[in-house]
């Protein structure tokens, strides 16, 4: 596995993760969870605080992810959205995209 594939499948990981933190926090009624940053390094430990409402705005489109200020990578993504606490990146990288499309949790067929 190459780099550019080893950061696509760690971001992916991290969303795999989330959503079963999103999940939870619905089962439980809550308005917000502490997600895990969805950045490209495996070692990441960092949470980021977020209403379910705002991960939903994410998860919207498969191509983008929650980070922690300060992780993104600009030669595989842009930031699309700073909300302070967090930001919100497309990946722009062909490679790391299409991964970030086929792992998609939430899209028909997605493995």
């Amino acid at each position: 596995m190459d780099d550019l594939e080893r950061r696509g499948s760690t971001e992916a990981l991290f969303r795999d993760v989330n959503e079963r933190i999103a999940e939870s926090a619905e089962r439980f009624d809550a308005d917000d969870a502490q997600f895990v940053c969805e950045c490209a390094d495996p070692n990441c430990t960092h949470r980021v605080e977020a209403t379910l409402a705002e991960y939903e705005d994410v998860r919207a489109d498969g191509t983008t992810f929650l980070l922690v200020p300060g992780h993104e990578h600009p030669d595989i993504e842009r930031v699309v959205a700073d909300h302070g606490r967090f930001r919100v990146v497309e990946k722009v990288q062909r490679t790391v995209r299409s991964i970030a499309l086929r792992m998609n949790p939430r899209a028909a067929g997605a493995s």
